[in-house]
């Protein structure tokens, strides 16, 4: 009777055991969520960050002992100096994917010239002088070109029918001149300038007064913007 009272619990325990056999392994299907996590441009940056924080942290505990005058060896001070190799490296791959990330949520803005075109002076019948110029724009623009040497401006000149074809296209030739000139005063440098004579301009009667072809018009050109252009 005894016996049958120390042995039946045992058994119960066997049987419960028995009964619990562990979950199967998806090796796979977490590999793959797992990836997922770190998929991506942005995903990748938030990786490698992680990995330039957990490397930090090695270097500056090592740091720490140093500071302290902790006991060090030859091995701690070589592992502390790679830690924080690794952690700059990391920092860096992390900088670039978010860049990289960046490019791609802006990428309708990259590789786009934006022109934005203005009149900038105004001239009398037979003048290259003019007597009326915006002066904001052109020194806005003089001053854009200086602190941004990729940009470029158009300077396109244009003349009325008065007068002969060819003393019209010496007479736009001299109105883009001085255009020009006023940029180059307010800081653009002359190979940022793209010149264009158009002589008469087109569609209207021969030998025809007319204010609104008696002009330079700017065009500004703003090429290739791109994310982080400093980072290599």
């Amino acid at each position: 009777m005894n016996k049958q009272c120390v042995y039946l619990p045992f058994a119960v325990l066997v049987l419960a055991l028995a009964g619990c056999t562990p979950p199967e392994k998806d090796v796979p299907g977490l590999t793959s969520g797992i990836d997922a996590a770190v998929a991506g441009h942005y995903g990748q940056s938030v990786y490698h960050e992680e990995l330039a924080e957990e490397k930090l942290e090695k270097a500056n505990n090592v740091l720490d002992h140093w500071k302290n005058d902790q006991y060090w060896n030859i091995d701690e001070r070589q592992k502390a100096m790679d830690a924080a190799k690794e952690a700059a490296e990391h920092r860096l791959a992390s900088e670039k994917e978010l860049c990289q990330w960046l490019t791609s949520v802006h990428g309708q803005n990259h590789h786009q010239a934006e022109a934005a075109k203005q009149t900038a002076a105004y001239f009398k019948t037979g003048s290259a002088i003019p007597y009326k110029t915006n002066d904001h724009h052109i020194s806005s623009l003089g001053k854009y070109l200086e602190h941004h040497p990729d940009a470029t401006a158009d300077v396109i000149a244009y003349t009325d029918t008065v007068g002969s074809p060819e003393s019209n296209q010496n007479l736009s030739e001299r109105r883009a001149a001085t255009v020009s000139q006023m940029l180059i005063e307010k800081g653009a440098k002359p190979e940022q300038l793209r010149v264009t004579a158009l002589g008469e301009a087109q569609g209207g009667p021969d030998n025809t007064p007319d204010q609104e072809h008696r002009t330079v018009a700017i065009s500004t050109v703003h090429p290739n913007y791109i994310d982080c252009p400093d980072l290599k």
